[in-house]
């Protein structure tokens, strides 16, 4: 996808370091859902506002395909 869509090829060079970096997506459907994932994240890594933690980003999804609408996965 990096080659067709530019912006998910700036993702790729993020975070390009000696360390291991993992990236990880994740589409959510209440604020909720979103809080509890950021709570979830910060008891693993630390506090987001503190350097070399980690980076998360909430944006809106405009279209997502191939998710069941009750579950919101495949399966």
């Amino acid at each position: 996808m990096a080659d067709r869509v530019p912006v998910f090829s700036r993702f790729a060079t993020l975070g390009v370091s000696e360390r291991f970096n993992r990236m990880i997506f994740v589409i959510l459907k209440t604020e909720e859902q979103v809080d509890g994932a950021i709570d979830v994240i910060q008891e693993v890594v630390g506090d987001l506002n503190q350097p070399e933690t980690g980076v998360v980003c909430v944006l809106p999804v405009a279209r997502a395909l191939g998710l069941d609408d009750k579950t919101g996965s495949r399966d």
